[in-house]
C-alpha cells in the first residue's frame, strides 16, 4: 500500500514541480530546447486563438445587427394597421369630410371634358364594386391513346411493298377509342 502510495506522490511531484535539471554551464541546452519550444507554441495557439477570438466576435456583431433588423421589423409589423382598421380610418375620414368616393367617381364620369378611356376607367372600377371579376377555373383531364412508331429501312424495301405495309396497318387499325364520347362507344355495342 505504502508503495502506490509513493509511486503516486513521485508521479504528482513530477507533474507539478518543474524540470530543474541543471549542470556546471546551468540549464541543459536540451531543456532550454524543448522550454522555448512550448513557449512558441503557447505564443502561436494563443494569437490563433485571439484571432479566431476576433473573428467570431465580429460574427457575432454581425448575426447581432441582423437580429436587431429583424426585431425592429417585426416590432414595426405588429404595431402596424391591419386593413380592416385601415379601412375604418380611411371611411371615417371620408364621413369627416362629407366625400363619398363613389359619388365623385359617377360625376367624372358625366363630365364631357373627360376623355373616353378615363371615363372607361372609371366605370371598370366601379364596376367592381357591384359585379364580381371572374376567376379562372381549373380544368383537369386525363387523355389516354396509342400511337404507333414505323421504322422502315428504305434501303431494302421498294415502293410497292412500303404501300402495302402502310395500307396493311390502316386496315388493322379498329378506331379512335379515345375521340368517341361515352354514349358512342356503348351505343355501338
Amino acid at each position: 500500500m505504502s508503495s502506490n502510495l509513493t509511486i503516486h506522490v513521485s508521479l504528482f511531484i513530477s507533474l507539478v514541480v518543474p524540470d530543474k535539471r541543471t549542470n556546471a554551464a546551468g540549464t541543459p541546452k536540451q531543456v532550454r530546447k524543448q522550454r522555448d519550444a512550448k513557449r512558441a507554441r503557447c505564443t502561436r495557439k494563443k494569437l490563433k486563438a485571439e484571432v479566431d477570438m476576433k473573428q467570431a466576435q465580429k460574427e457575432l456583431a454581425k448575426v447581432d445587427s441582423e437580429l436587431e433588423v429583424k426585431k425592429q421589423f417585426l416590432d414595426v409589423m405588429s404595431k402596424a394597421p391591419t386593413p380592416a382598421e385601415q379601412r375604418k380610418a380611411l371611411l371615417a375620414l371620408f364621413a369627416e369630410r362629407g366625400i363619398n368616393p363613389i359619388e365623385e367617381l359617377l360625376t367624372y364620369t358625366e363630365d364631357p371634358d373627360i376623355k373616353k378611356m378615363d371615363k372607361i376607367a372609371i366605370w371598370k372600377e366601379l364596376a367592381s364594386f357591384t359585379q364580381p371579376k371572374l376567376k379562372s377555373v381549373d380544368v383537369q383531364a386525363t387523355m389516354t391513346g396509342e400511337m404507333k412508331i414505323m421504322t422502315v429501312d428504305y434501303s431494302k424495301v421498294g415502293k410497292s411493298q412500303l404501300a402495302n405495309m402502310v395500307e396493311a396497318e390502316i386496315i388493322e387499325e379498329t378506331g379512335y377509342d379515345e375521340f368517341l364520347s361515352e354514349e358512342d362507344k356503348h351505343g355501338d355495342n
